[in-house]
């Protein structure tokens, strides 16, 4: 979680493991999370043979974001020493996760806490573009070329890596006069920092793990949609263990091969960095920033009306 302050500074709160429900729930295995059983109302209008099941929902799933946003919510209080009254929530990789879903466990969770949430789930990758500058502006929908207000930024490409402990996920992104898609994705509780140091360790044959995770890599750099020998216009790479040399080694390694027209030296941090020192909360920064940014405007919006 982190925070954005009014002097224009940041600060990172925490960051907090889950239990082994959240990284079910965070990987898209539903079926892995603690059914929880409900109490039966007191009250039943029907016969005792039926209401013998009352309520008629008597299992459901229980909410795994609820547990750990209450933390951080409870962190981020005690760090700031004021209430915490919105928070925006961002996630890598939504796709694995019913979007709908999550984003009403999102809102429930915070609902409970007193907190709004503006209903809203986003993409990091979606918020961390802009944040860092990188997002395309291009002029008014029929502005003509010969007009002096026109300007057309071209399509760039992405290259978007989480890597954590316990998960790898990666999708190729292409944008363009500031839309975004996600072209082709990858998640992999395989291939996450302790699966491929365990690999590494115990492995026979050492290099089938590099390989494995080469693969990996490369069917999502290789997807079809994206022009070949293009260049790449970023690579963004953010989680807890972004900073593992051995994954960024064989990153460099996949997008020098995948994308000759590029210089492959420059897949590194930089760019993440320079805005999160700590990989791990460059998506909460950058929904941080957003929250601010949208405030301001907001608060401009309203004074030019009083005014």
């Amino acid at each position: 979680m982190s925070a954005f302050l009014p002097n224009g500074s940041y600060i990172d709160i925490a960051k907090i493991e889950g239990d082994a429900t959240y990284k079910a729930y965070m990987l898209g295995s539903r079926e892995d999370i603690e059914p929880t059983k409900m109490i039966s109302a007191k009250y039943c209008p029907f016969s005792q043979r039926i209401c013998q099941h009352w309520p008629f929902k008597s299992i459901h799933t229980q909410n795994a974001l609820a547990p750990i946003l209450k933390k951080l919510v409870a962190a981020a209080e005690s760090t700031l020493e004021t209430s915490v009254n919105s928070v925006a929530v961002s996630a890598y990789d939504i796709g694995t996760i019913d979007h709908k879903l999550a984003k009403d466990d999102v809102h429930t969770a915070l609902s409970d806490l007193g907190v709004d949430s503006y209903n809203r789930l986003d993409h990091v990758v979606r918020q961390l573009a802009p944040a860092l500058g990188l997002r395309g502006n291009c002029s008014e929908p029929y502005t003509l070329p010969d007009d002096p207000a026109y300007h057309h930024d071209p399509e760039q490409v992405f290259f978007a890596v989480e890597y954590t402990r316990d998960s790898l996920t990666a999708g190729l992104w292409r944008e363009e006069c500031g839309a975004m898609e996600m072209t082709s994705r990858l998640n992999s509780d395989q291939l996450g920092h302790n699966a491929m140091q365990s690999c590494r360790e115990t492995a026979q044959n050492k290099g089938a793990c590099e390989e494995g995770f080469k693969a990996a890599l490369r069917s999502v750099s290789t997807h079809s949609s994206r022009e070949e020998n293009g260049e790449i216009g970023a690579v963004l790479a953010f989680g807890e263990c972004a900073d593992d040399e051995a994954m960024l080694t064989t990153l460099r390694q996949v997008l020098g091969e995948q994308f000759p027209n590029s210089d492959s030296d420059s897949v590194d941090l930089s760019l993440v960095r320079g805005f999160a020192p700590d990989p791990a909360f460059a998506g909460s920064r950058a929904m941080a920033k957003t929250d601010w940014t949208a405030r301001g405007s907001e608060h401009e919006v309203r004074h030019m009306e009083e005014l």
